[in-house]
């Protein structure tokens, strides 16, 4: 039987986490009424149990959104902005199938997918195509994503399942992209279904998929996407091009309330420190405390050596006055930051000639 039509969207279960620190994942099915009829809802089902079984399930949110459109698969991708896409689905070679709005087969070119997926980079760090022969526009779209997976052949409806819930579990306990992909493909082997060589995961260039874990995403997989991101300021963009360090300071570390945890709060801005001449590119909550945010700073870069010293922002020379938040002490993104420790006991401080 066919379940397309049934939900537009559905919130699954409520992590305990706030959905700013959350990972996403946005599960989008199609089956339109003139093609064979897919498990749509066992498939997004055992995703979701497999996800509950791991030691990170409340790190994640999932939404789920059947008989999707070209228009509802925008809507979603806007409003959802999700970390995680899976499509489940029908593909042709080079196209996948979506619905229109009166349930019959629209399909989507992967060029067409691609400039679709392109307005969404800063975000997504892997997607899934379980569809037929969607291997050909995982490859296109590997340029917006960290990880992409689509298939190379047809593959039943039953190992399409069987890969989704493996993927997934692995992923919620915490394990790599590369790893969750070959459990994947072990639960399809496992249950003695035929088609455990037809998927493929693909990479963005400058992304290892056996060091992309997405529950605590790596600062080196969101870098990637910050240096194309229009959010950041064009001179560091460049500096994270050019292999500059970045270092995300999660909004969870900083005790926001919920309504600041969003993205969209972000700063960007230039560090160095006093005595060295190391460049990092720091990103954090604009209404973080000041204080707070050199502290994190000071333990993620001398861990062995913060307790002897106070720690400052400064900013063109003036220090930032650490009670108040990052927007009210005026800093903006592009400025250029010092982090700067005293000596709590000046008597001990190192003498300077």
């Amino acid at each position: 039987m066919t379940e397309s039509g049934v939900h537009r969207w559905t919130r699954r279960r409520q992590p305990s986490g706030r959905e700013g620190d959350l990972i996403k994942l946005l599960i989008l099915a199609a089956n339109p009424r003139d093609t064979h009829p897919l498990r749509l809802g066992e498939e997004t089902r055992r995703i979701e149990e497999r996800i509950r079984e791991g030691d990170t399930a409340d790190q994640f949110l999932v939404r789920s959104a059947w008989a999707v459109t070209v228009d509802e698969l925008l809507y979603q991708l806007n409003s959802f902005k999700p970390n995680v896409v899976h499509f489940i689905g029908h593909g042709t070679a080079g196209r996948i199938v979506l619905e229109t709005s009166s349930g019959a087969s629209q399909e989507v070119s992967r060029e067409a997918l691609s400039a679709i997926f392109s307005h969404f980079r800063q975000w997504l760090q892997v997607i899934v195509l379980n569809a037929c022969y969607s291997a050909a526009q995982a490859e296109t779209l590997a340029e917006h994503a960290d990880a992409v997976i689509g298939m190379t052949e047809p593959v039943g409806d039953a190992s399409a399942i069987e890969f989704a819930a493996g993927f997934y579990r692995a992923l919620a306990f915490g394990r790599s992209v590369e790893d969750a992909f070959s459990q994947g493909v072990s639960m399809v082997t496992v249950h003695g279904l035929p088609d455990a060589h037809v998927p493929k995961l693909i990479h963005r260039a400058g992304v290892d998929p056996a060091g992309l874990v997405l529950a605590g995403v790596s600062d080196a997989a969101v870098a990637l996407r910050r240096a194309e991101d229009p959010r950041v300021p064009e001179e560091l963009r460049k500096r994270l091009k050019d292999g500059c360090e970045f270092l995300l300071l999660p909004d969870e570390a900083t005790r926001l309330r919920e309504r600041h945890a969003k993205e969209e709060n972000h700063i960007f801005f230039e560090l160095r420190m006093r005595q060295s001449d190391a460049v990092f590119v720091v990103e954090a909550n604009r209404f973080s405390a000041v204080g707070t945010v050199a502290r994190l700073l000071a333990e993620r870069l001398i861990p062995d050596d913060t307790h002897a010293y106070d720690w400052t922002l400064v900013a063109g020379d003036k220090p930032l006055i650490d009670y108040l938040n990052l927007a009210m002490a005026g800093l903006r993104s592009g400025d250029h930051v010092k982090l700067v420790g005293n000596h709590r006991m000046p008597q001990w401080a190192p003498r300077h000639h």
